[in-house]
């Protein structure tokens, strides 16, 4: 369990800085140091999580233990969400003018062609149903919620920028009203796509989580 003295800091610090009638999340003094207050958090939780797995490993001497195999198959995500990284696309003026025509279906399609990911892997990993993603495919003109559009940005492994082109396609924008969209931006920022992870700290602050 995360630190509720913390978060009710975290939560509060949040809070100070909603501007209801300001979109676009950018890279500013704000924003950054909103930033690191949710990476300090982070850091803490980790911290008490280690101390906590540290004293349960202290009664359980045996090195057969089912505690050593989650240790290994821990340090085995983290290889594998490592070498799982966005290849780099280059892009001609010719494409980048097609893509400003693109809808939110040609868009995301396009992104999943271009990181060699099949259908069933880029919805999966979005918590998206088949029945849904069947929709947005046979539809070019598709308009999904925000909230999909947010998963698949994580699901993608998007760039905070490449997010932004993906939301825009869609109608929607990053917005300072909103601590999920704070809270995604900061995770795309530092290029962590672990959606246990971020639900576990959209729980943490109080917001919906990707389900």
């Amino acid at each position: 369990m995360a630190d509720p003295k913390l978060l009710e800091e975290v939560g509060k610090y949040i809070d100070k800085y909603y501007e209801p009638a300001r979109d676009d999340i950018k890279l500013d003094k704000e924003i950054l140091s909103i930033f690191d207050k949710i990476s300090n958090f982070r850091k803490r939780r980790a911290q008490k999580k280690k101390a906590a797995e540290d004293a349960q490993a202290l009664q359980n001497l045996d090195e057969t233990d089912v505690e050593h195999i989650d240790l290994s198959k821990m340090k085995e995500t983290r290889i594998e969400r490592g070498m799982s990284s966005t290849k780099a696309i280059n892009r001609n003026i010719d494409d980048l003018m097609g893509q400003m025509e693109e809808t939110f279906s040609q868009r995301l399609l396009r992104m999943i062609d271009e990181r060699g990911m099949t259908d069933a892997e880029a919805y999966t990993k979005a918590y998206v149903d088949r029945r849904h993603f069947s929709k947005i495919r046979k539809d070019v003109n598709y308009a999904p919620n925000k909230k999909t559009v947010l998963a698949f940005t994580i699901a993608l492994e998007l760039s905070l920028d490449e997010a932004k082109d993906l939301l825009r396609s869609a109608g929607f924008a990053l917005s300072r009203s909103s601590k999920t969209d704070i809270i995604v931006a900061y995770f795309l920022q530092n290029k962590i796509y672990d959606m246990f992870e971020i639900n576990d700290v959209l729980y943490a602050y109080g917001q919906p989580i990707f389900s």
